[in-house]
């Protein structure tokens, strides 16, 4: 094993933008760093990665950055995961550790399982439950994942990949949790998809009120308050990146849509009965898991 513990000498991330980039710069930050390598496409990516010696030297191709690493991190959207496996396939150490760091699992599973297990016996999947609304490399810190929790979701069968994988994780000081891969939709479908989901449609909903004239003088962006700007904070995530998630995954998301819409339906009726005891006591009921818990 490498000195210091750490058990990868070589690295290469496949996409160095905010969260790659990030990665880059925790290794780099560690008392033994690795050797990095790095792909984009971004030429700014590019500048700052080796201007800030976050990525040691950049490959023209994946297959090239892939040659003689010991891990593999694909940090790119999850609809370009399996079109960079096929890449990088026949060029990767077949003792390297590959991981991605996709927000979505089932349907990449699917794909691995259908045609790249043999190709990658040592895969782990893994979701640092941190990021931004921003992105490109710009943006990057290197303590990004300190105290996040990274859900790891095994692809092979064997526990190499994610007892390295974790090592990799709690270096960089996060937290690790193994789940499989339709658990893992599920979860992120309720607490990060469909908080993306809200965020887009109310700011719809209140650029539509402000065209239409509803309320005369009304301009959402010079009048809004705390709440609304702590949730349309998330509506500046990428449009294209978020379109590719909620398709990926889709299935999980509508239930929790669904869901919603039963609370929300729960709501209406109480607010519409003017019932403002059990209103009380619903919202008292909703909010009760955070209390005492400190900030959530």
């Amino acid at each position: 094993m490498p000195s210091g513990g750490f058990p990868f000498r070589k690295v290469a991330i496949l996409g160095t933008g905010l969260m790659g980039g990030s990665l880059a710069g925790a290794l780099k930050a560690l008392p033994h760093p690795p050797e990095t390598v790095g792909t984009t496409r971004d030429p700014e990516d590019r500048r700052l990665a080796l201007e800030r010696g976050w990525i040691d030297r950049f490959a023209e191709t994946n297959t090239a950055a892939v040659s003689g690493a010991d891990l593999v991190v694909l940090a790119v959207p999850p609809g370009t995961v399996p079109q960079i496996w096929q890449e990088i396939a026949r060029a990767l150490d077949p003792v390297a550790v590959v991981t991605d760091l996709s927000s979505v699992k089932a349907s990449l599973f699917q794909a691995y399982r259908a045609s790249y297990r043999d190709l990658f016996p040592l895969y782990t999947s893994s979701h640092p439950m941190a990021g931004s609304e921003r992105t490109g490399i710009g943006e990057a810190r290197p303590t990004l994942f300190a105290g996040r929790t990274v859900f790891l979701t095994p692809f092979s069968p064997e526990t190499t990949s994610i007892r390295k994988v974790a090592l990799l994780w709690e270096a960089l000081g996060a937290r690790t949790v193994p789940v499989s891969p339709d658990d893992h939709d599920g979860i992120v479908a309720h607490i990060s998809h469909l908080p993306h989901v809200l965020s887009y449609c109310l700011l719809h909903l209140a650029e539509s009120v402000r065209r239409e004239n509803r309320y005369p003088g009304f301009d959402w962006k010079t009048q809004k308050g705390g709440s609304f700007s702590d949730i349309l904070r998330i509506a500046r995530s990428s449009p294209a990146l978020w379109t590719d998630i909620f398709l990926q995954n889709r299935s999980a998301l509508l239930e929790a849509i669904d869901r919603f819409d039963r609370e929300m339906a729960t709501l209406r009726d109480l607010l519409q009965k003017e019932e403002a005891g059990a209103l009380l006591r619903l919202l008292s009921e909703w909010t009760a898991p955070l209390s005492g818990t400190g900030s959530p």
